[in-house]
């Protein structure tokens, strides 16, 4: 009697949940129009399930677009789409992979199906041996020694086609930058899949060296050649260097001339290398219009009006406007292009600004040139003078009161500055590995007139580095201080060093670490911050951060309170998007005063560091 009612329980469950039975795509019926109303990927490890969603062309609605109708199912493309994963596992060094499935028919003889594929991902072959064979010249010991070590397949890697693909362009890419345009890297593999053993060779034909020769320009039709001819990175005679190729690229898309840029090589064995250069030319005119949301701005707007070619010669001419809770801005801003040498730079800008913080408003009126040049393809020089008339109100009577000589009504301000930037990194946006290390000297007034006279010295270090599991570290430390000159006793409230918030010490409101009078912000003579983040990717867009942040301000100059830092602590997320990482971090401080909040949620664009 039990039995007979689970049996009618368990029926009774199954048809509450809508599924009567499991049967293999190709006994569907064809002429029926069936919908997917979910897909599940059971048994995988070694490959992410975002990574097989990308290859798969079956694909549910996805889990918020209830508005949308659920997508068709093909059973046709989805017995593909098997066969596509088959390959994939193969191509990810699992030979023995099997792959099955079974589609899930609704009780009620509806349309709506579940798909649901299995993995077996079975063991995965291994690279037992590597051999490089190089059949004529060699390049210098020191560049082939690091590709050795860096070598992207090593005995005991899985044999995944990816890595033996790209240990084969690396090969290539190291010989063509010591002078061998002509070079041939050929590849051969013994997979034996009793053994899942993989045994690996490349044999390097260096081919002669090779020099730039000649170098032809097509598609102008507004843009000067002279243009395109000063951002050539070569001069002919000089040994082939396929980075040559590359720089040259890139400093034509920054120009935002063109829409299209290609570098194409004579296919011949010849010894001098002629490269055609083809364009295709773009709008040089840019209007764009945007609006944003991060923690401390608030809601933001955007409007800007941009000349690429102003006049010619790539000059540019700017303006922009920009609206949010803490800042208006409107500016205009002009570059002169590759002056007065080769790679040097000249930039004029003009700014109307108004700050709305929590101790002040500040309306300032700026101008400033700045001359920047680049030493080195990742060392940069630069020098800028600024004039400004400050227009300061709204100070609260607590930070008037005590630092009486920092808030002026108004004041007229003159200093320069001259600093260096070093980047050492792979990525501009979200590096991954490298550092970058920058310092600044800034004097304002004395010799330079105005009406407050100081100096201040900024340092800051980034360094980040792969560990295990694949996580990237990532630290900074910055530090910074100013003395003030020829009689001024305090510098301005807005010249001074403040901490906390969003990209600064995380835990914390903006501007909340360091001096306080009666629960307001003072700022300070000198600065500290230093962070640590451990971040990792979860899928191709999306990552993960756990941070540790510290700072404090000192109202001393060349006083740096190590032994007294403000901490902060928590986590955040990463969403890969095209104009850089989009985050959300969570903080908590970890010494809270005042009226410090618990918890602290921060929304911006780009890495904190």
């Amino acid at each position: 009697m039990r039995a007979s009612v689970l049996v009618v329980f368990a029926a009774t469950l199954l048809a509450f949940v809508g599924v009567a039975r499991a049967v293999q795509v190709d006994v569907l019926d064809p002429v029926q129009d069936w919908t997917l109303r979910a897909l599940r990927i059971e048994g995988n490890h070694a490959i992410a399930t975002s990574t097989i969603d990308d290859t798969l062309v079956t694909r549910p609605r996805r889990w918020f677009a209830l508005w949308k109708p659920l997508p068709a199912f093909d059973p046709v493309a989805f017995q593909t789409d098997l066969e596509r994963l088959q390959a994939l596992y193969r191509s990810a060094g699992y030979y023995h992979a099997l792959i099955t499935h079974d589609v899930e028919l609704p009780a009620d003889g509806g349309d709506d199906i579940t798909a649901v594929i299995y993995v077996d991902e079975g063991a995965p072959v291994r690279v037992t041996g590597v051999t490089v064979d190089v059949t004529a010249d060699r390049i210098p010991a020191a560049d082939y020694d690091k590709i050795l070590s860096d070598f992207p397949l090593e005995p005991g890697d899985v044999f995944e086609e990816s890595e033996y693909d790209r240990a084969r362009a690396l090969l290539r890419a190291a010989w063509r930058n010591n002078g061998y345009a002509r070079v041939t890297v050929t590849k051969w593999a013994r997979v034996d899949v009793r053994d899942d053993s993989a045994m690996v060779r490349y044999t390097v034909d260096s081919g002669v060296p090779t020099v730039f020769d000649d170098s032809t320009i097509a598609g102008l039709v507004d843009v000067d050649p002279d243009v395109v001819e000063r951002e050539i990175a070569w001069t002919r005679g000089e040994p082939f260097r396929e980075a040559r190729l590359d720089e040259t690229r890139k400093r034509l898309e920054t120009l935002h001339l063109f829409r299209t840029v290609r570098l194409t090589e004579d296919d011949s064995k010849d010894r001098d290398v002629d490269v055609a250069i083809e364009l295709t030319e773009a709008p040089p005119h840019e209007i764009r219009f945007g609006i944003g949301y991060s923690t401390e701005d608030g809601p933001r707007g955007l409007a800007s009006w941009r000349d690429y070619n102003f006049r010619g010669g790539a000059r540019q001419l700017g303006f922009t406007a920009r609206i949010s809770q803490l800042r208006r801005s409107i500016t205009a801003d002009f570059l002169q292009p590759h002056f007065p040498t080769q790679t040097s730079r000249v930039r004029l800008l003009f700014a109307q600004e108004q700050y709305d913080e929590d101790t002040y408003t500040l309306n300032q009126t700026r101008g400033s040139p700045r001359f920047e040049w680049d030493i080195l393809p990742h060392l940069a020089f630069y020098g800028f003078y600024r004039a400004e008339y400050d227009l300061l109100s709204d100070v609260p009577f607590p930070v008037r009161h005590r630092l009486p000589s920092a808030a002026p009504g108004t004041t007229i301000l003159s200093g320069g500055g001259l600093g260096l930037d070093w980047n050492a990194t792979d990525d501009l946006l979200d590096p991954t590995r490298g550092w970058i290390l920058s310092g600044s000297v800034e004097p304002v007034g004395g010799f330079l007139g105005g009406d407050v006279d100081f100096y201040r010295i900024i340092t800051e270090g980034r360094f980040y580095q792969p560990l295990q599991l694949g996580l990237i570290g990532a630290t900074r430390i910055r530090v910074g201080s100013a003395e003030t000159i020829d009689g001024t006793r305090v510098i301005p409230l807005f010249e001074r060093f403040y901490a906390g918030g969003i990209n600064s010490v995380r835990g914390y409101a903006r501007r909340r670490v360091g001096p306080l009078t009666q629960d307001e912000p003072l700022g300070g003579n000198s600065l500290v911050e230093a962070s640590v983040e451990l971040r990792r990717n979860i899928t191709n867009t999306i990552g993960a951060a756990v941070f540790l942040d510290g700072g404090q301000v000192s109202l001393d100059s060349f006083d740096f309170p190590f032994d007294d830092l403000q901490y902060g602590t928590g986590f955040g997320v990463r969403y890969t998007s095209p104009v850089g990482p989009i985050r959300v971090d969570l903080g908590f401080p970890l010494d809270r005063r005042g009226d410090d909040a618990v918890w602290q949620v921060y929304l911006s664009v780009g890495q904190t560091f």
